[in-house]
């Protein structure tokens, strides 16, 4: 047993392999030492990643959203795995445990946080994102309350995307379906393909979803969906528009396309500005929202998975082994819905 840690349940090497991104287009794989681990963390050995639209946009603009890459940033912040070792007062029973972990972590004296909209802290530490090294390394400490047991029912690639996962869930919310509802929406990605299982999960009776790849679209035909090449085709009338493409020109018409009275969701980053139809959107009063991130969702994520009513596995297009994991950047597939990332065999 290692003298660093409370307890472990293997011989935790000294050095570890890690991809870090330096810049645009410009990322290595490196040895570096095994992290420390903090008082009341758990060290996890990495199983499954997941690969981010924000990942990609960190790999060749150097920037996502208003995060941008100032220093080495070590990506990943869809992962799970397993506890090999824990801190000082943590539970023993926790050693061996397959874990999906929470990437964000706030700081919980913040007002948002003490508020419970923990996921618009503006201290928030986020791992993956410039600042806080994420999971495309072997091992990587957590903080013990952010490591979510999951059970055997689970895979190791849906664990890592609960977090996509997560943020379809807030979306969802936001949108306040109810039985019956009417739901449009862009973009057949991960998260707008969960976010149309989640509204069927919440009583929707009709889910039209846009996508101009065909290979998207008939993924989201498997599920119930109604499907479109672009919302111009889709009608109108829909009592909540989610987008998740991020596209100005799909905000604009998405707008559009809602009843009087109708929610339009932003999931979707894109660009720093989308033009939005303020006339439609006032005269009609059409509420507009938001969505960053997620907050206490793990465990209801965690559960519709171990029961089945979530589909995770099927999106996955393919798995790269650690050392061929630049190719998920610079050889994407024409067909790629989720590309998973096995770090440790």
């Amino acid at each position: 047993m290692s003298a660093k840690y409370a307890a472990s349940t293997k011989q935790v090497p000294e050095t570890i392999l890690a991809w870090v991104l330096y810049g645009k287009e410009d990322m290595r794989l490196e040895e570096r030492s095994t992290p420390a681990l903090p008082v009341g963390s758990v060290l996890v050995e990495i199983g499954s990643v997941g690969v981010c639209g924000s990942d990609k946009h960190f790999y060749f603009s150097g920037q996502a959203a208003s995060e941008v890459v100032v220093d080495p940033v070590v990506l990943g912040h869809e992962f799970g795995g397993r506890i090999v070792a824990i801190s000082d007062g943590i539970d023993p029973g926790r050693l061996g445990q397959r874990v999906s972990v929470e990437p964000l972590v706030p700081d919980w004296s913040s007002q948002e946080s003490r508020s419970g909209r923990y996921n618009i802290d503006p201290n928030q530490k986020f791992f993956g994102v410039p600042g806080t090294d994420g999971a495309l390394q072997q091992y990587l400490p957590v903080p013990d309350e952010h490591a979510f047991a999951i059970p055997d029912a689970v895979s190791d690639d849906a664990s890592a995307m609960v977090e996509p996962i997560s943020v379809s869930l807030n979306g969802l919310r936001k949108a306040h379906i109810r039985a019956g509802s009417r739901i449009l929406i862009a973009g057949g990605g991960p998260v707008g393909l969960f976010a149309a299982q989640l509204a069927f999960l919440h009583g929707a009776g009709e889910v039209a979803l846009a996508e101009p790849q065909e290979y998207r679209r008939a993924a989201a035909t498997k599920i119930g969906c109604q499907v479109a090449a672009d919302i111009a085709e889709t009608g109108g009338g829909y009592d909540a528009f989610v987008e998740c493409s991020g596209i100005a020109s799909v905000r604009h018409d998405g707008c559009l396309a809602v009843r009087p009275g109708g929610r339009v969701v932003f999931v979707g980053v894109g660009a720093q500005d989308a033009l939005v139809p303020m006339p439609a959107v006032i005269e009609r009063e059409v509420t507009i929202h938001g969505v960053m991130r997620y907050a206490f969702t793990w465990l209801s994520v965690i559960r519709m998975l171990s029961q089945g009513r979530i589909d995770a596995d099927s999106l996955v297009s393919r798995r790269l082994a650690m050392r061929n994991a630049l190719q998920a950047w610079t050889n994407p597939l024409p067909t790629e819905i989720k590309t998973i990332i096995r770090v440790n065999p």
